[in-house]
């Protein structure tokens, strides 16, 4: 099973066709075949210490000053890094020689490594006959055509530090390190006008509303009408769920508080009634079906308002719609929960007098 993406890319075809042949060399694909003039890339990956390969073919398809890259692989999350680092390279090529000093320096590290190795073999040797020198993997320089790819003057030396300007290192079909020169000239930074698309590492124009690939939308002005309804929709909300809140604390009022408030005579009295009326089902059935629900719905209209506010508050919302709602809810949850916790007082004073 394979895995196609389809990139489209707002520069000439050259630009697109290196940054892909960087973006192999990055994840450590050996090159098979490059052909500008064709536009195709065929790399092999290799996995699980060698054991299988995969074939990664890039295809590119330029008109005027715009390219489509199509790479196809059996990876797909592969094919999404790949395609990352292409995005990456087109729209800011100082990235290609950062990436290319992590070449480098793994590769010193890697031969370091090696030596130390063969240092323990050699001292082995020198205790047991026999054994054998392993060969390093051989550096060459490059040869693609030079308007193409700007060649290295010579090749690493992995005894020598790290240039200033390292080339990507790519491996060909012979196992074999080659340099490539990354040309300044064609990786230029070129954020001023290009953007990555988070959803699909595309590399679009900077001010577009949308990704021409996925339709992501870019920009605050691109969700704005979503915004505005969301505010209004959660100022309705905090509105809705204060007056609920404020609803329920009807019930407690009916169970402890209207039946003495008709029969009670002066104030004494009405506290002693309240006072003896207090009985455990009374005070079970005001908690869970008057005081708790109010409170809880006070806080989720507190929340509510909190979050219109959010979104009125965003620059991409010009409307001030739902703003009164959103004040009112928030008022009624706060009143809300101020009532249900007198109510809880108010009890508790009952118990302890009684």
């Amino acid at each position: 099973m394979s895995y196609t993406s389809i990139r489209p890319y707002p520069v000439p075809a050259t630009v697109v066709m290196r940054s892909t042949l960087f973006a192999l060399a990055n994840v450590g694909a050996k090159l098979q075949t490059y052909n500008e003039e064709t536009g195709v890339i065929v790399a092999t990956l290799t996995r699980k210490m060698g054991l299988q390969k995969q074939d990664v073919i890039a295809r590119v398809r330029g008109f005027e000053e715009t390219a489509q890259l199509e790479l196809q692989t059996a990876d797909a999350a592969k094919v999404q890094e790949i395609l990352q680092l292409v995005s990456d390279y087109v729209t800011d090529g100082a990235k290609i020689q950062a990436n290319a000093s992590m070449q480098w320096i793994d590769r010193q590290r890697q031969q370091e490594s090696r030596a130390k190795r063969q240092r323990l073999a050699n001292k082995a040797r020198n205790i047991l006959p026999g054994g054998g020198s392993a060969a390093s993997t051989a550096v060459t320089p490059t040869t693609t055509n030079p308007d193409a790819i700007i060649p290295a003057d010579a090749p690493p030396d992995p005894q020598q530090p790290i240039p200033d300007n390292p080339g990507v290192l790519v491996k060909n079909q012979q196992d074999k390190v080659i340099e490539l020169k990354v040309d300044p000239q064609v990786f230029t930074d070129r954020t001023a006008y290009l953007t990555i698309c988070q959803g699909c590492s595309a590399a679009v124009l900077k001010g577009s509303a949308y990704c021409s690939n996925c339709g992501r939308p870019l920009t605050l002005q691109a969700v704005q009408p979503e915004m505005r309804h969301n505010a209004q929709k959660t100022a309705r909300s905090s509105l809705t769920y204060g007056l609920i809140a404020l609803a329920l604390n009807i019930v407690p009022a009916l169970l402890l508080i209207l039946p003495l408030a008709l029969t009670a005579e002066t104030a004494d009295s009405f506290l002693a009634n309240f006072i003896a009326s207090l009985t455990p089902l009374k005070m079970a059935i005001s908690l869970v079906l008057g005081v708790l629900p109010s409170v809880a719905l006070g806080w989720r209209a507190i929340a509510q308002a909190q979050r219109a506010s959010w979104f009125r508050n965003l620059s991409a919302v010009t409307e001030n719609d739902g703003g009164i709602k959103a004040a009112v809810g928030n008022a009624l949850g706060w009143l809300a929960i101020y009532i249900g916790l007198a109510w809880v007082v108010l009890v508790v004073i009952g118990l302890l007098y009684g």
